[in-house]
């Protein structure tokens, strides 16, 4: 009987220890093999999306190294470094830069044949398709100069200019003794198309000399009233089209405010408030171009154009210079690489490089 009890003790004991040593196995887990932590992942914290506590150089964070990473999401690529999406046309649009550069456009002549200084009526009404298309819009030269650039956002200015006061910039055919508006001169051209697309915008600088601008003689005052009533501008090419470089400064004097005086004659109270220099010479006083006087008559031009071959900088840009603003020649001929179409095709391949407007005024 003792000895079965005794038996009975150890069976019981043995199971108790038995017990024990399971229970103690389940909380006490294998040690976890270094080498393989990265395997686990650590609960999220608030803090992981916080831009500032992100590393700036892993790949994960420069879209770089994640083929195993699964499908890539915009959110994981900054927006700098993500590529423009297209708008409704398939353009890829450009974030807005106005600091960028702006073309100021040097016509002469709009008739026939087509030549060097010469664009027939076809080819600029197409020049102006082709800008409205590729975004481009018509400023003022006073506006571009004083960085008042009001234009859409995402589009960019143009500015137009035409030298000499020739006639097919502006002419007047007759019909039963009546001046009629030439419909292939510039003015009329400028105006049809404005007319058809309004968000291009009507503007242009009409560089003329005396005594005779546009020449037709019976109809200079109609004429310089007309463009004036239409917003367009009148500047200064001295008053007849005299080489800067080539006379004293009493003459450079006399021929500038000749020509402000001739056109307050004829439009009392209008400014000119620019000059393009004939054959793009400066005089060897460079101020005389800015300002001077004659007699009774002074004159002050806020901005000097030059004949040029590149864009204008952004008059936003510290390198902005409107006492020497360059000029695009508005021609396909002898303009070796520098011409109209030359630059529209570098601003198309570079459009980071042209002002873009970002629509606030």
């Amino acid at each position: 009987m003792n000895k079965q009890l005794f038996h009975n003790s150890l069976l019981l004991l043995f199971c108790l220890l038995l017990l024990f040593a399971t229970v103690s196995c389940r909380n006490n887990p294998a040690p976890v093999n270094l080498e393989n932590e990265s395997s686990f992942q650590r609960e999220a914290s608030p803090e992981d999306n916080n831009p500032a506590n992100k590393n700036a150089g892993s790949e994960k964070n420069t879209g770089r190294g994640q083929e195993n990473e699964g499908s890539s999401t915009a959110g994981d690529v900054p927006p700098e470094l993500q590529d423009p999406a297209p708008n409704e046309l398939g353009q890829v649009m450009v974030a807005p830069n106005e600091l960028g550069q702006i073309m100021v456009l040097m016509y002469h002549e709009i008739g026939y044949p087509e030549g060097e200084w010469r664009r027939t009526p076809e080819n600029f009404r197409r020049d102006l398709q082709i800008l409205y298309e590729q975004g481009y819009r018509a400023v003022t030269l006073t506006d571009m100069v004083r960085g008042e650039i009001t234009i859409p956002a995402g589009t960019s200015p143009v500015v137009f200019t035409f030298d000499d006061g020739n006639r097919g910039n502006f002419n007047y055919l007759e019909a039963d003794g009546e001046p009629v508006l030439d419909p292939n001169c510039a003015v009329a051209i400028m105006e049809d198309f404005h007319e058809e697309n309004p968000d291009f915008g009507l503007a242009a600088t009409f560089f003329i000399y005396y005594p005779n601008p546009f020449r037709q003689t019976e109809y200079i005052e109609k004429k310089l009233n007309y463009l004036v009533q239409q917003g367009f501008e009148i500047g200064n090419h001295t008053y007849g089209h005299a080489n800067l470089q080539k006379i004293g400064a009493a003459d450079i004097q006399r021929e500038l405010a000749q020509h402000v005086k001739t056109t307050a004659e004829y439009l009392p109270g209008y400014e000119v408030n620019s000059l393009a220099l004939p054959y793009g010479a400066y005089p060897k006083e460079p101020a005389l171009a800015v300002r001077g006087s004659d007699g009774d008559t002074d004159y002050r031009h806020e901005a000097v154009l030059l004949v040029g071959a590149n864009p204008s900088p952004s008059p936003f840009h510290n390198s902005f210079d409107p006492y020497r603003i360059p000029r695009i020649r508005a021609s396909e001929m002898n303009t070796e690489g520098v011409g109209l179409y030359d630059w529209l095709e570098y601003f198309a391949e570079n459009p980071h490089k042209r002002y873009i407007s970002d629509g606030d005024e």
